[in-house]
């Protein structure tokens, strides 16, 4: 079975910046929230240092739910 994807997430003053790391490939997707409820939606390509960066950068572990309901408003968009 392959290893399920990975959420984290940071709160920034006036955004909010959520990542899925899929670990079996590293790539992954990244949303910035907006205050103005402007979601930016980016695909990324990780390397294996991705879950130490994120914790030097202060990023904690998020949830499938928070992240997926905030892509369905970036669909919606």
């Amino acid at each position: 079975m392959k290893n399920l994807p990975r959420y984290f997430k940071r709160v920034f003053d006036d955004y909010q910046v959520l990542v899925k790391v899929n670990p079996d490939d590293l790539t992954g997707t990244e949303l910035i929230v907006h205050p103005d409820g402007k979601i930016e939606k980016t695909e990324m390509e990780f390397d294996e240092e991705i879950f130490e960066d994120l914790t030097v950068d202060e990023f904690v572990e998020g949830s499938a739910l928070e992240f997926n309901l905030q892509l369905s408003v970036f669909s919606g968009q």
